[in-house]
């Protein structure tokens, strides 16, 4: 594991959030990487890489982690997951769809389920509001 995963790693235990825009990145809040600050600096092309590659979060969701599972990846339910990045993208627009209450396009998953299925593949995600899970 490189340091830059590591460094994205500790700021997002201590509860930190990055925010890239461009080649700009922020983190909030910042006390969350105080600690390690000097380091973020220091890697902080190859961090702005990293986050780069991440999916891009549907409104009302924020990533917790993401750590995404080599394929193939066997589910609950008997389905494999043959390519992961794949199946996260399609999971995330589903998620989008039922916060939206378009649960039909949304594969008739409930938001538990879909919040479930992302973490088998390695991307746990939550909710702004944890209650509407709970809907």
């Amino acid at each position: 594991m490189s340091l830059a995963v590591e460094l994205i790693q500790t700021v997002e235990q201590a509860g930190g959030r990055f925010l890239l825009d461009g080649d700009r990145l922020g983190i909030v809040p910042a006390t969350a990487a105080a600690p390690v600050m000097e380091e973020l600096r220091q890697h902080k092309p190859e961090i702005i890489d990293l986050l780069s590659q991440r999916p891009a979060m549907p409104a009302g969701v924020r990533l917790v982690l993401w750590s995404p599972k080599a394929a193939p990846i066997q589910l609950e339910w008997g389905q494999t997951v043959t390519d992961t990045e794949r199946f996260i993208e399609i999971s995330l627009a589903q998620l989008a769809a039922a916060l939206e209450g378009r649960n039909w396009q949304a594969g008739n998953w409930g938001l538990s389920g879909l919040l479930e299925r992302l973490a088998l593949c390695g991307c746990v995600v939550a909710l702004d509001d944890p209650r509407k899970a709970l809907q």
